[in-house]
């Protein structure tokens, strides 16, 4: 039990010495637009499902005819999730579309010792963007008559038709 073969998953223990870790990994934040759209909700792992979830459904049933979600890495597995609650308790109502792209992220190497500088390295995260948008064609508008079609009405005069009094 205690042996390390590779046909166990395990990988075999290396006889090199491994460098101590002279710098200190600082993760910046991804990259988004600078104009923040009520129609882009970026999904983390930090805020609450339910209130995720909640925003968006908000959104939705405020009249807004299609939202899109952003998520990457840990937190795709969320996006997923919520996009397919929202469609599941639309009973048909909302449709999505998935795409995924590729995110490059920079992080800073600060040294733990002030002998060097800081340095910079990137990375890719894989993203997923997910758009919700509603099924219905049209909007049902009700439009409030003007004075003069009310005017028209009253006195029995229609469009297209000529009413005949006997």
């Amino acid at each position: 039990m205690g042996s390390n073969h590779p046909e166990h998953g395990t990988k075999p223990r290396s006889t090199k010495h491994h460098k101590q870790q002279i710098h200190r990994v600082v993760r910046k934040q991804p990259p988004r637009p600078a104009v923040s759209d009520r129609h882009n909700i970026y999904i983390t792992s930090k805020t609450d499902f339910k209130a995720q979830q909640r925003r968006c459904e908000e959104l939705i049933n405020s009249g807004v005819h299609e939202i899109f979600l952003h998520c990457m890495g840990f937190s795709v597995t969320r996006g997923l999730n919520i996009a397919l609650r929202l469609v599941q308790n639309s009973e048909g109502a909302l449709s999505y579309a998935i795409n995924t792209s590729t995110v490059q992220l920079v992080d800073e190497l600060h040294p733990l010792c002030d002998a060097e500088d800081i340095t910079f390295r990137q990375r890719n995260n894989s993203a997923l963007h997910i758009k919700i948008s509603n099924n219905s064609l049209f909007d049902i508008v009700v439009p409030q008559p003007s004075q003069s079609q009310t005017q028209a009405q009253s006195l029995g005069q229609f469009r297209g038709k000529a009413k005949v009094r006997q």
